[in-house]
Formats: C-alpha cells, structure tokens, sequence
C-alpha cells in the first residue's frame, strides 16, 4: 500500500470507533463505514478514549501543553468521503480535539498554537485495503512499545487470519511474531469466547486473559479437559463448564427444610491469578483433592489435600539432606569411627533412592533417550539461525536431502553445521556442552570456567523437521534455586519447542567440580551426529558399529573399503582390548588383526562416515571438511557411495568444504535432491550466502568450470 504525508484540519478527522482498544468493552458495537461520521458516534468514541474526568489522556494533554505536537510518530489515517479516518493516533487525536475545544474558549493550551490544530501532519494510506490498515496497527501495538492488552492483540491477529485470508507465515512474517506464539493466542482467545458463551460468559475481563493462556499452555489441564488444538475445542464439556465455575463467581443456594425459603448467596471465584492455574494443574487428576478445594474454595487447600503434597515434602527433604551434607564436609576433621559407620549406613539408604530419583543427570542418558520421530518423511526444509556465534538473522530454505556449504576459512561453515546439530537434539544439553569441549580442546577434563568465559550471547534457532516447528534456545543466568553455591559460576539453560512440546533443561557450573545437568522429560528430533576431521567421538562410533552390525550394513562398508582403497581387508571389528574398546582390521597380508589407527587416515575417514550414515538412519548428519584426509582420485566414487548409503537409510547430509574438486564431484555424482551453498562474510562482518540447485551447478561445472566458492 503506498502512503504519503499531508496535512488536514483536525475537524477532518474521525475518531474510529472500531479500535482494538473498544471492542472487549460490553458496550461495544460495530459501526459501518457509513456511519462513523454520525455526531452521536464519534462523541461515544471521544468519551471511550477520554474516560472519565480525561483519566486516559491526562498525560497526552500535559506532554503537548509542554512540548507541542511531537512530529516523530504522525498519525496515520485513510480517506473516508471528504475525511479521514484515524487508524493509528486515535488517543493523540482525541487529546488534540480536547484541547482544541479550550483553545476556542481561550483556556491555556501551553506552547500550542492555531496551526497546530489546522495543519495536522498526518500519514495517508492510499486504498482501501484492510490488511495494511491491521499490519500497520499491529506494529504498534503487537510487536511495539504501544501493546493493546492480549485480548485485543490476539483479535487483530484474528482477523488477519479470517477477514483478510493471510496465512500463519505472513502474518508472522508482517508483524515480527512466532508462529508458536500466534497459534497459541489463537487457542486462548477460542477459550476465552467459549467462557463468554456459557452461563458465566458476562463476568470476562480483560485483565484475566493470563488466566486462559495459562490453561492453553499447561498440558495436564489440557489433558483433563480433552483440548484438541486442531478444533480449539474440549472432548470433556462437563470438565469444561465445571473449570469455569472455578474461575467465576457462583451461587450457592441454601434452603431451609422447615419453611421452604431459600437464600441465595455469592461465592467468589477459588482462581483469580494465573500462578493458581499452575498449582492447580499439579493435582487436577485427583478428584478427593478438587473436592476439598470447590468445598474450602481454595487452591491452597486442595493442593495441600493432594498427593503433590508428598512430593513437595520430599523435594524439601532433599534440600535438608543437601544443606546438612554441606555442613558435615565442611566439619569432617571431627569425624569419628562411629561417624563414618553411620554415614555409610545413610550412603546406602540414599543409594536405594536412586532409580526413582526425579531428576536425570544427561550424560548417562543420551543413548536411551528416544527420537521424536523414529520414520521421517521430510527432513529440515528450511533453518533460521536467529543468533549463534558469528551468524545472526540467517534464514536459510530450499534444503535439500544433501546440503553441501563452501566458502573460504572463517566464513562460518562449522558453525552452520553445529546449528544444524543443536536443533536436532532439542533439550539435550550434553550436546552443547560436547561441542563446547571440542571446540575448546577439552578431550578429558571439562573446563567450566571456559564455557562460563566463552559464553558470549544467547543461541536461537528454528526451524522446519518433518512438518514441526521447531526452535531452541539457550541461555546464560545465574540461577534463583536453593542450591550449594560454593564454587558456583553460572548456569547454562536450554528451552527448546517441538511443535507444541515445551521442552527444558539446565546445567550449573562449578569450578573444580562436575557441572551438574537436569531435566525433567528429554526429548530429540532424530538420530544425529555431527563429525570432523579435528573431533574424535568414540563412544557415538562404538555405538554406530554396533548399529551397522545389528542391522547387517558393515558388509557393504568393508566392500566399498575392499574395492577401492586395499584389496587385502577382509573385515574390520570392534575388539575389547585391555578394557578398551579399539576397531581392529583382519588382512589377507597379516597374521594378525592391526589396529585401524595404523592405516592411513582416509580409510578411517571413510570408515567413520559410513558407519555414521548407517547409524542416523531417518535423521540428519553434519560432517565438517567432508573431503579431508581423501585423495582426490577416490571423491567421486566416495561421493556415489555416500549417495548410495543417503538414500538407502533416509539420511540428510549438511557437508562442509573449501576444495572444489569436493565440490565437482558431489555435483557430479549427486545432482538431483542437492543443494550448494557458498558462504560469504559481507563487509559489515555479516554472513550470507548463496545457492545453487546440483543439476544446474553440474551443468555450468561442465560447461565454464564454474567455481561456486
């Protein structure tokens, strides 16, 4: 829509009596174009914006006696006939006119003068389009400093989506908003007009909209209700209509058996704040609990009926353990035989405590943590790197099954793939931290402090896996728990959403001492794994080995090894040696089995990626600097196998390299379902990029000798 500025007589403006602002007000009524000039109209709407005694505009009218018409922000307007109609600025509006009406009967209006009122500079949106006139109101009071309350914001974004037709992606798109964010705006105000339509519907306020968002977003409340996101209805209306009585003022009839009369008398809501909703979601499947609290009207009293009443008890306990162990380190030069007799009686008491233990430390758990998605029909179509490291507002989409990135060092290669990675395992912080410690060089010990110094700004990514929404996020604070802080330098927190999933963790870090990782439910997308030349992971490849021979894949590795690197390797085999598990190769030329680190470092190479491909069937793999350590000679042929292995187990592949022959021959052998793109740090120091389909890249490849990099 295109605008431009004038400047009008303020009598020529109409205040629009279908702002945002009104129509959660029971006296609100829709009023057609036709009729917005009406007197009776416009003077409803002057009194809506004043409120009583000015109270809303009191500000407005000192700021402009003090400092006239600020030019900064000006209102926005559209034609209406020989008017305007105020889209943006009804408020200043409204003000102008008040002060305008005291001008006239000669009150004081401060530094005002005549031509502040008959020159008004205003901003016309030329045509009637009714989805700008939204997006431009959304801006400011959605997205900007100016907020309508939720209700009103949740509406605005309702009628894009209805009147106007946008889609979820434009909408999120034009006003800077989450698509998690819009669905679930869109699910509490379906809650809150099913509230409005039932026997309570006239006691809605807009202040308790966080009473409804809190519903929406808890999933045991939703679970008890039967909530379908899809129809933005419950399953269970009696559990619905009896949760609304919660939150509203009954009655209560009291009758008297001997003479028949009845009293009626009013009984105030048990919830009125939206922490409640939390308290109460802990025992909403314990009916003797909800009992007591509908006959003490209390959540308190029904939460302390519950059995969360135990766990509670049992999280203090814990604490008391903690803070008395604490004292007994710090005075254990008084510690005597008898002492030590009964710390080890306590030492196995606690040891029985843990395999119900609520909290699950993430290191010994990520190969038992099972993938959202165990078949995957569409992997990442698309990946939006808000902030990580170097790359920030970096929205990449046209991903393919095989998705090669080039560019010079530097340029932002590994940190794309570790993107990739991050995303993949959702709230699987031990993924952070491992790629902290590569990239560190902590192969053993665990620096902390490092992590802890190194920890510049927050991460945010998002992206599309599968046809789910998702997004993580990690962050550095400093933690408000009730814990042992000798020695405590910071913690690391990860939030992460699969869809509607909410998923989170938490690391705290100690220096001298192991960091400490919790969640409470631990979620990935998929099989994954990230390799580099420079990053040895070997308890992922004894993983990935067991994997391959479990499902009869090492064969054709050790074929591919056979046929084109040495003809003498009959097989190549996992072996506990001393206590350590080592790959050992069996050759035609050896009496006995070699260690597999005694071959060149392109078998193992070779080896590695293969059996990783093998182990992240249905899901993703990142493999920095593909083509290291492979002669050049063999890229083609290795580049078909990989192909071959991509799409036998459902795999996508996010490569890295700076060597064009890597690229030629990707784009030789992959041309179909493969993507190139070059990386490049524009002069401001930001990353973009480049793209280029494989069939088109082959194409110039042949005909020019083109060089992506």
């Amino acid at each position: 829509m295109e605008t431009k500025t004038i400047t009008r007589h303020l009598n020529r403006l109409l205040l629009d009596p279908n702002n945002y602002r009104f129509i959660d007000r029971p006296e609100y009524k829709f009023v057609s174009d036709e009729h917005i000039a009406e007197e009776r109209i416009q003077q409803r709407t002057t009194e809506f914006l004043k409120g009583r005694n000015n109270e809303n505009i009191l500000d407005l009218i000192d700021s402009f006696k003090t400092n006239g018409v600020l030019r900064q922000d000006p209102i926005q307007v559209r034609p209406l006939g020989d008017n305007f109609v105020v889209i943006e600025g009804n408020r200043r509006t409204a003000t102008l006119k008040y002060l305008y009406e005291q001008f006239q009967q000669g009150m004081d209006v401060g530094v005002l003068t005549e031509k502040d009122f008959k020159s008004v500079e205003l901003i016309e949106l030329q045509g009637q389009d009714r989805r700008h006139e939204l997006i431009a109101m959304g801006l400011n009071h959605i997205s900007g400093k100016k907020r309508w309350s939720p209700v009103n914001q949740t509406r605005l974004i309702r009628d894009l989506l209805e009147e106007c037709n946008m889609t979820e992606d434009e909408i999120c798109s034009a006003l800077g908003i989450t698509k998690h964010y819009l669905r679930r705006s869109m699910r509490t105000l379906s809650l809150i007009e099913r509230y409005k339509n039932s026997d309570y519907g006239d006691q809605f306020q807009t202040d308790r909209y966080s009473i409804f968002e809190e519903i929406i977003k808890n999933t045991a409340l939703k679970n008890w209700l039967g909530w379908n996101d899809d129809q933005h209805a419950p399953s269970h209306l009696d559990r619905e209509e009896r949760l609304f009585s919660w939150i509203s003022v009954t009655e209560h009839v009291q009758r008297d058996e001997e003479t028949g009369y009845e009293q009626i008398s009013k009984l105030e809501p048990i919830v009125t704040k939206s922490h409640e909703i939390r308290e109460l979601a802990k025992f909403i499947e314990d009916e003797k609990a909800l009992i007591r609290m509908e006959e003490n009207r209390s959540v308190t009293i029904g939460f302390a009926s519950s059995e969360a009443i135990g766990e509670m008890r049992l999280h203090n306990a814990i604490d008391n353990i903690d803070s008395e162990v604490n004292a007994v380190l710090r005075f254990n030069d008084y510690l005597s035989n008898d002492d030590y007799t009964r710390i080890g009686r306590l030492k196995t008491k606690l040891e029985r405590l843990l395999p119900s233990s609520k909290e699950i430390h993430i290191s010994s758990l990520n190969s038992s943590v099972e993938p959202r998605f165990q078949q995957v029909s569409k992997h990442y179509s698309n990946l939006n790197i808000r902030r990580y490291r170097k790359i920030s507002g970096l929205n990449i989409e046209k991903l393919r099954q095989l998705n090669l990135f080039v560019g010079k060092n530097n340029s932002g290669k590994t940190t794309l793939l570790e993107a990739v990675y991050l995303l993949a395992q959702l709230n699987d912080l031990n993924a952070f931290l491992n790629l902290e410690r590569f990239r560190g060089k902590f192969f053993r010990d665990f620096n902390a402090l490092w992590v802890d110094r190194n920890f510049i700004s927050n991460i945010d990514i998002a992206g599309h896996f599968n046809d789910l929404e998702t997004q993580v996020r990690i962050s550095k604070e400093e933690t408000q728990e009730n814990i042992d802080r000798t020695s405590y330098i910071s913690t690391i927190r990860v939030d992460a959403n699969a869809g509607d999933d909410e998923l989170s963790s938490y690391v705290h870090l100690y220096l001298n001492r192991e960091p400490e990782l919790y969640y409470q439910k631990a979620q990935k997308l998929c099989r994954s794994a990230f390799s580099s030349p420079y990053r040895y992971n070997d308890s992922i490849l004894r993983e990935a080995h067991a994997c391959a021979v479990k499902n009869k894949r090492i064969d054709e590795i050790i074929d591919f090894i056979r046929c084109h690197i040495d003809s003498t390797i009959e097989k190549i085999e996992l072996l506990d040696i001393h206590g350590e598990n080592r790959f050992f190769v069996t050759s035609k030329t050896h009496d006995n089995s070699i260690d597999l680190t005694k071959y060149g470092e392109g078998l193992q190479r070779i080896f590695e990626i293969a059996l990783l491909i093998s182990y992240c069937s249905n899901g993703i793999l990142c493999i920095d600097e593909i083509d290291s350590a492979i002669h050049k000679g063999l890229l083609v042929r290795f580049a078909e196998f990989i192909q071959r292995l991509v799409y036998e187990y459902n795999v996508q592949l996010f490569l890295s390299t700076h060597s064009k022959e890597c690229v030629d021959a990707f784009s030789k052998a992959q041309q179909e379902n493969m993507m190139a793109f070059a990386l490049e740090t524009t002069q401001d120091d930001v990353v973009d990029f480049r793209y280029m389909e494989g069939e088109k890249l082959n194409e110039l490849i042949n005909i020019i000798d083109l060089d992506i990099r």
